[in-house]
């Protein structure tokens, strides 16, 4: 499907270029619309290729990178840092973001502008009178599971946001009013279901990763987690897990590299293609260490280290097997799977950021260690971590910085596991099957952690299931959502960010990493801003404390 999508979305993207794609942008009436587009089936599947587009903020080029995006928004969470000022997003990680910030208004006009595009297509595909009506049905199905993945981004960032369904003129453009968050996504549920009916299991072939049933239900799942109707979420998530199509990949360690695409787990992806320049996916080039050439804009955070148990299943806290001089022994081997720490095997050496460090037999691979003297200082890590995961060491072996391909995971079986176990047990419906989920993802080959045992409170069970989201779906870009949702942000957020505690060898004096000091009010950062130059131009209310 990716050598489809985006040889031919390229062609829908030049005819709609200057059409309105931000839902307040004015639009010559000369130009080409839905009206008179739309004639032939290859226009159709122009179109809905351009939407797909719209998932990783294609057109952003050089700015933000192809898909890259998908994976900064973790260092807006208690999990990572980016520590480069310069970055998107560094002041809405740290509390001083205003309605004026650039990445504020880049996102909300790039999910609008996929808002548009899917817009179009339903306003003028019956325009298209050359395709059978059951291919017609799928790709309007792949048009609404896109457009309500669009919407829920909005409102989850954004609170109550404009609804458009159709294409606006000048004049309604600026009339638009905020649509309160519970009726978009209601309204949204209803197109996923009415789009499941239209959606095959599965594909293959140049068609091999558009979007399935298997998604729209799983989109489903999410926002009714999000919505808290937790019966209605647990069934979603059965109905994905009855599908029979999906099964935990046997590696996480491979599953988030070139080895991993299409496994067996993907519900549904960014897909990538090397060898397009105008795609700049610079993956490794953005999260990468400074040894490689990285500039680590995102650096895993200490708290989200101390959250991968030992490997018989306890917290550090409580357990025997954890030793504070040795701390990443006897780990949750998700940790060494995802995470760059002093001591890991990497490069035919190790990975170092503690001054002094020695591993005996081993050689430290250059460039990570703050004090070492080598070159690129402010692109080593701010918190002695580094992410492992989606860097590939293929592409550092390659040259490929800047032309990674690595498909990104959007939606996969393991987050639909740890849903239907999460909305049971909020719903005070607890049984075996709870259990078999969570140790579903638990007992994945190579993780292999201990069981779930039963007979835990709904109090035990809540802890061990947040846990395990934030551990297995670290790096993916949920916990953003998550820490919004079950309302903890307030509580993790604010403070000095800490990295690593490590001894001076000079000294002898314990020193922590860290960087300057997050702020988190609870009346006004669940929320971002709408941006300002959007409220110029429509007078929206802007959201509370902003």
């Amino acid at each position: 499907m990716k050598t489809k999508i985006l040889s031919l979305c390229c062609a829908m993207l030049l005819v709609l270029a200057g059409c309105s794609d931000d839902f307040l942008e004015r639009s010559p009436s000369d130009q080409v619309s839905s009206t008179n587009f739309f004639s032939q089936e290859k226009d159709l599947i122009y179109a809905v290729n351009a939407v797909y587009a719209s998932i990783g903020f294609n057109s952003w080029g050089t700015s933000y990178g192809y898909s890259t995006d998908l994976l900064r928004i973790e260092a807006l969470t208690d999990n990572a840092l980016d520590h480069h000022s310069w970055n998107a997003g560094y002041r809405l990680a740290d509390g001083t973001a205003s309605a004026y910030d650039g990445y504020v208004e880049i996102r909300w006009k790039e999910r609008y502008r996929g808002i548009q595009r899917a817009n179009r297509i339903f306003e003028g595909a019956d325009g298209v009178t050359d395709m059978a009506a059951s291919k017609k049905a799928r790709f309007l199905a792949e048009t609404k599971v896109l457009r309500a993945y669009f919407y829920f981004d909005l409102v989850y960032l954004f609170g109550d946001v404009p609804f458009i369904t159709t294409s606006l003129t000048p004049d309604e453009a600026a009339q638009s009013t905020r649509t309160a968050t519970a009726t978009i996504l209601d309204a949204m549920l209803v197109d996923l279901t009415a789009a499941a009916a239209d959606l095959p299991t599965s594909y293959s072939g140049e068609d091999l990763g558009r979007v399935t049933k298997g998604a729209a239900v799983s989109l489903k799942a999410r926002i009714l987690l999000y919505q808290e109707k937790w019966a209605e979420a647990a069934a979603a998530a059965k109905e994905v897990m009855d599908l029979g199509v999906y099964t935990i990949y046997h590696s996480y360690q491979d599953m988030f590299t070139y080895k991993g695409i299409n496994n067996s787990e993907v519900i549904f992806d960014l897909q990538e293609m090397k060898d397009k320049d105008n795609h700049w996916n610079f993956t490794m080039q953005n999260y990468g260490p400074n040894s490689v050439g990285g500039w680590s804009s995102g650096c895993p955070l200490q708290s989200l280290v101390d959250a991968y148990e030992c490997t018989d299943g306890n917290p550090i806290e409580s357990s025997p097997l954890f030793d504070p001089n040795d701390p990443y022994a006897n780990r949750d081997p998700r940790l060494t799977h995802s995470i760059l720490y002093p001591g890991r095997d990497w490069r035919n050496g190790v990975y170092n950021t503690i001054p002094g460090a020695t591993y005996p037999g081993k050689d430290i691979v250059a460039g990570d260690d703050l004090t070492d003297g080598t070159g690129g200082q402010w692109n080593k890590t701010a918190t002695g971590y580094n992410w492992l995961k989606y860097i590939s060491e293929d592409d550092i072996d390659n040259g490929d910085y800047w032309n990674g391909a690595i498909h990104f995971i959007l939606i996969r079986y393991a987050e639909i596991l740890l849903t239907y176990a999460e909305a049971k047990i909020e719903n005070d419906d607890i049984d075996q099957s709870v259990y078999d989920a969570i140790n579903e993802v638990r007992q994945r080959p190579d993780v292999n952690m201990p069981v779930i045992t039963t007979g835990k409170s709904k109090e035990e069970l809540r802890t061990i299931v947040r846990r395990e989201r934030r551990v297995e779906l670290a790096f993916e870009g949920l916990r953003l959502m998550d820490i919004r949702r079950w309302k903890i942000a307030e509580n993790v957020m604010p403070g000095v960010p800490e990295g690593l505690t490590y001894t001076d060898p000079d000294s002898g004096e314990e020193i922590t990493l860290s960087w300057g000091e997050r702020t988190f009010n609870p009346n006004k950062h669940y929320l971002w801003p709408i941006p300002q130059s959007e409220i110029d131009i429509s007078h929206l209310e802007q959201n509370s404390g902003w």
